[in-house]
């Protein structure tokens, strides 16, 4: 019933692109596929559609409805929600029987879990119409005034003041942001910091940090928050344990904005896109997603550069599709700063923020996020430079006091010059 209603409004209104935007196939017409396939053919041969008589002559099969007033969006998901079910039947029924004797438990999950993912993906109903700016005008008044209404809720503010009114009210929901810096620089903690600084402004943050144990990157939260000595923390002698642990009370279910951490120790198959969209659909309070390492990350199989480059382009879009700023930290090579300092003989080492132009192994980071920042520290001495932004504040330069163990990151000051 529904196969023919769907075809016959096709040829009635000439429209078999509509089957191609909602990316309809044979496997949407079991039992018209002769006739689907008849009218694919007939509009590649002749540029439209044929008459109905002439489908209805040749496929006594096909019962025509004229004047169908459902719209096409409404018939093909309906279509391809019966094309989802008779595919899981057969999944169930025949293939997972099969691999449920031949895999290990946690294969089998994995395999199961790829398979219903596939089937999801292959009968979701996506269109791609684009947007008609010459005739949206009302909703881009609710856009304008939506933005204003909600601004707080759209930008995460950052720990520096400076930052966040170079970046034009901080990280905008939905963006990718880039955080490159040489190895050893503390580019993990001021990934920290920004994480932290994010939920004390009550933004759900999932924090996922392959490099630390989760002991280590609580403790180093405590320590930026709270300012408690990160060496001490870690070996259970504090100085002033007693409001450590007053601190501590604080940390209770009453909490109502998560704080996810996610570390090695919860991912056993690596951080794999999967993981990270799955986390996302399950919290959905989550606006900001940090991933400490994106060279950490299982990028799957196949040329290394490839497979990083599909996993940045991905990326992109589950922050954009979740509505989460996404925060990653990628590592600058130390082969940049050796030829950057190549016939420097002096000892002072200067603090300088790398350039974009010293990416790693894939330069689709860069080209994906909407925002790069690089940074660089020693003795005490931080810099972040904006290498890329949509405000005007590219090359801006924000600079910091840094003294990691004792959770300050800050900018600088008078006082800071004596």
């Amino acid at each position: 019933m529904q196969e023919s209603q769907l075809l016959s409004k096709v040829l009635d209104e000439n429209a078999f692109a509509a089957l191609q935007r909602f990316q309809m196939d044979e496997a949407d017409f079991p039992t018209l596929s002769d006739t689907y396939r008849f009218i694919r053919e007939y509009v590649k041969d002749n540029g439209h559609t044929p008459d109905y008589r002439t489908v209805v002559a040749q496929f006594e099969q096909f019962d025509y409805i004229p004047d169908v007033q459902d719209s096409f969006k409404y018939l093909c998901s309906q279509l391809k929600a019966q094309t989802a079910k008779r595919r899981a039947f057969e999944l169930l029924q025949h293939q997972a029987a099969k691999k449920f004797n031949e895999m290990s438990g946690d294969k089998f999950i994995q395999w199961l879990h790829e398979e219903t993912q596939k089937i999801e993906t292959d009968t979701a109903v996506l269109t791609a119409q684009g947007t008609n700016y010459a005739v949206n005008g009302e909703e881009r008044k609710g856009w304008y005034i939506q933005a204003g209404e909600q601004r707080e809720r759209s930008y995460i503010p950052t720990p520096y003041s400076s930052l966040t009114e170079a970046l034009g009210g901080g990280f905008e929901i939905g963006d990718y942001i880039l955080l490159m810096a040489f190895t050893n620089r503390g580019k993990s903690w001021l990934a920290s910091h920004i994480g932290v600084t994010a939920w004390e402004n009550g933004f759900g943050v999932l924090h996922y940090s392959p490099e630390l144990s989760k002991r280590q990157q609580a403790l180093r939260l405590d320590t930026l928050k709270g300012k408690f000595d990160n060496v001490k923390l870690r070996q259970g002698m504090l100085d002033n344990e007693t409001q450590y642990l007053r601190y501590l009370r604080d940390f209770t279910d009453t909490n109502d904005v998560p704080y996810l951490i996610k570390t090695m120790e919860d991912l056993p198959q690596g951080l794999t896109l999967d993981v990270i969209e799955a986390d996302l659909q399950l919290h959905r309070q989550t606006k900001l997603v940090i991933i400490d390492g994106f060279n950490l990350m299982n990028h799957g199989k196949g040329k290394m550069r490839d497979s990083m480059s599909y996993t940045s382009r991905r990326l992109r879009q589950l922050f954009g599709r979740y509505e989460t700023a996404g925060l990653v930290v990628h590592q600058t090579p130390g082969a940049a700063e050796k030829e950057k300092r190549k016939g420097d003989d002096t000892a002072i080492r200067l603090v300088k923020p790398p350039k974009l132009t010293d990416y790693s192994e894939t330069i689709a980071v860069i080209q994906d996020a909407a925002t790069a920042l690089t940074f660089d520290a020693c003795d005490g001495i931080g810099k972040i430079s904006v290498e890329k932004a949509r405000e005007p504040s590219v090359g801006t330069v924000i600079e910091l006091v840094c003294d990691f163990n004792q959770g300050i990151i800050r900018e600088t000051d008078v006082t800071d010059l004596f």
